[in-house]
């Protein structure tokens, strides 16, 4: 795919190699949703990294980057975590982190990256696979065959 003439874009899944660009593009999203003041950025960025790392070295996240000419634009991970027993199986996903920066947004990647952790979340055959859902990308979420369940969180 091209955006310009001399501009590739392409979506890559994530190795431990790119832990420390998930990490920025996280703290960028956390920024912009407003959880995170951009002076808490540097005590962020190091344990973020360490957690990436390890959950990337224990093959319980997966993650699919964007990249724009050469650099990190958007990113889209999926987690897989036990819970209590199921008859069939424990193990559910959460497809998580996901974002792209805001000139690249509109034009399928969010939905293709995500497509892409979905798929691999399916291939692990979660008793379900869940999100927690930005209001701005609802209708991607429900475009993707998500649709609202009863959880509640906890104030």
């Amino acid at each position: 795919m091209e955006i310009a003439e001399s501009a590739e874009v392409y979506i890559a899944r994530a190795s431990i190699a790119d832990a420390y660009d998930l990490t920025c593009l996280r703290a960028a999203s956390l920024v912009e949703m407003g959880l995170m003041q951009p002076s808490e950025r540097d005590a962020f960025l190091p344990r973020a990294h360490r957690e990436f790392v390890q959950l990337l070295r224990e093959e319980r996240f997966a993650a699919w980057l964007l990249v724009s000419a050469g650099r990190p634009a958007g990113c889209a991970g999926v987690l897989l975590w036990q819970r209590v027993p199921y008859p069939t199986t424990s193990l559910h996903a959460e497809v998580a982190g996901v974002y792209v920066e805001p000139a690249l947004r509109g034009q399928g990647y969010a939905r293709e990256m995500v497509s892409e952790a979905i798929s691999w979340a399916r291939a692990s055959q979660p008793r379900r696979v869940v999100l927690h859902v930005n209001p701005a990308a609802r209708s991607l979420y429900e475009r993707l065959g998500f649709v609202d369940g009863s959880e509640m969180r906890l104030a």
